[in-house]
């Protein structure tokens, strides 16, 4: 299962990106001074570059791909971290709906209380208790199935 961000997650991404293209444009092709202040060509490019295109790029790198293998479950939150859980370590697993909030938001969380969370987008996940007592959330669209799929797996 692969999640994205949500769309309004890249709104001021775009605003951004928008108003680099925006200020290249005027300055470098019809060469006009972008703003009262304005940088020079070259932090221009440099501006272009990193916040123009490389920023957009990578956050729409950005996902959580969730994997259900015979030896266990892969999460993966792309470009930053993947993570394996064998059934051999799961006690238990439940769909369940929880307040984002909770962990700090969205995207790579952890909690003293609550354990870490791996989420993208609203409030429905797979609560994960590990047999050393400590718990991992993994946000899901489709939560039952996903914790179907994983009980079907691990009963093999």
């Amino acid at each position: 299962m692969v999640q994205k961000a949500p769309w309004y997650f890249f709104v001021p991404i775009i605003l951004v990106t928008g108003l680099i293209w925006y200020g290249f444009i005027q300055q470098i092709v019809f060469d006009i001074p972008f703003g009262t202040n304005p940088a020079s060509d070259t932090e221009i490019w440099i501006l272009l570059g990193v916040l123009g295109i490389l920023l957009p790029i990578f956050f729409l790198s950005i996902k959580l791909t969730t994997e259900v293998q015979e030896d266990g479950i892969y999460v993966r939150f792309s470009p930053f971290v993947s993570r394996f859980l064998p059934y051999k370590d799961i006690k238990q697993v439940e769909a369940c709906t929880y307040n984002p909030l909770s962990y700090g938001g969205w995207g790579i969380r952890w909690s003293p209380k609550k354990g870490w969370a791996y989420n993208m987008r609203g409030n429905k996940g797979v609560l994960i208790e590990l047999k050393n007592g400590k718990q991992l959330l993994i946000g899901s669209e489709k939560p039952e199935e996903l914790v179907r799929h994983i009980k079907i797996i691990k009963t093999r």
